[in-house]
């Protein structure tokens, strides 16, 4: 059974007693320049939390504690910066999305599926920079190309085309009965997503928003109802 997101994405299939995987352990996904991690991982909480346009490159720098010419000598820009975090964040996410996948192949029951899709440990092992890094794509998807292309490729193609192929995979194994696999994907991608909202909630210190854990528990419930009974005009409306 594939996982997104993330998913980023893309932790949300961690099952309970699962070994994490730290992001740190991601080919590719960071630099062996401690200094230039750390100008990666505070752009990208600034940017997530607080917007692309409202931040500077002295926010960045002091935030990571370094000298605005540390900051210089690796980006000429924000632009340049956000760069090279959105290819860190596409590292890591086909990282975790192709692990995770690997780990929910092993579901032999509904049960298990259910219980690995929406297992509540999950907020003790998902790393907050995958999260942020998911978040900042989505949000800056309508102001920056580069974001916009990922968001595209990776949540509407790359991980819907899997979990489409898991999931007919799955109820041809007899774990799920015959479904509109399709639209299950899409619906789940829709659920990750407000699962990585609610995980940079608890990781900046907000209470969670009613609104937003009432969102999610709706998809929990809808994703549930059509894995039993299938796609129907009675689930599109409820």
């Amino acid at each position: 059974m594939t996982c997104v997101c993330c998913l980023y994405i893309i932790s949300v299939y961690l099952g309970k007693g699962r070994e994490n995987v730290s992001a740190r352990e991601i080919p590719g996904a960071f630099y062996s320049s401690e200094t230039k991690n750390k100008i990666l991982d505070e752009a990208t909480k600034l940017f997530a939390l607080k917007g692309f346009g409202s931040v500077s490159m002295r926010d960045i720098g002091n935030e990571a504690g370094v000298k605005m010419s540390t900051i210089y000598y690796y980006y000429e820009g924000k632009e340049a910066l956000f760069e090279d975090i959105m290819v860190r964040f596409e590292n890591g996410y086909r990282h975790y999305f192709e692990w995770l996948r690997e780990e929910n192949e092993k579901a032999a029951t509904l049960d298990e599926l259910m219980d690995n899709m929406f297992n509540k440990e999950i907020f003790e092992m998902v790393d907050p920079i995958v999260c942020l890094s998911i978040s900042l794509a989505i949000k800056e998807q309508h102001n920056i190309p580069s974001a916009r292309k990922r968001v595209f490729n990776l949540f509407f193609k790359y991980s819907v085309h899997r979990l489409k192929s898991d999931f007919d995979s799955l109820i041809h194994k007899g774990v799920i009965p015959p479904n509109d696999t399709e639209t299950i994907s899409r619906l789940f991608m829709n659920s990750v997503m407000v699962m990585n909202d609610m995980l940079i909630h608890t990781y900046i210190g907000n209470k969670l928003p009613i609104n937003r854990k009432k969102e999610y528990l709706k998809l929990k419930k809808y994703l549930t109802c059509v894995l039993t009974q299938g796609v129907g005009d009675n689930f599109i409306q409820g």
